[in-house]
């Protein structure tokens, strides 16, 4: 009697299912408002502390 053989699972690669391994990454469902708000937030933060002597 010959034994059947097993099928054998695939193993992913889970980096590549990385969402930041797409395209743009997460940003690029960002809203271009959003992105926006973002910016001019850094931009601010680096006014804020840089020192104006």
């Amino acid at each position: 009697m010959k034994l059947a053989k097993l099928s054998k699972v695939k193993v992913r690669n889970q980096v590549a299912l990385s969402p930041l391994l797409h395209k743009g990454g997460l940003h690029e469902t960002e809203k271009p408002k959003a992105q926006h708000r973002r910016e001019r937030k850094q931009t601010r933060h680096w006014l804020k502390s840089t020192a104006w002597d």
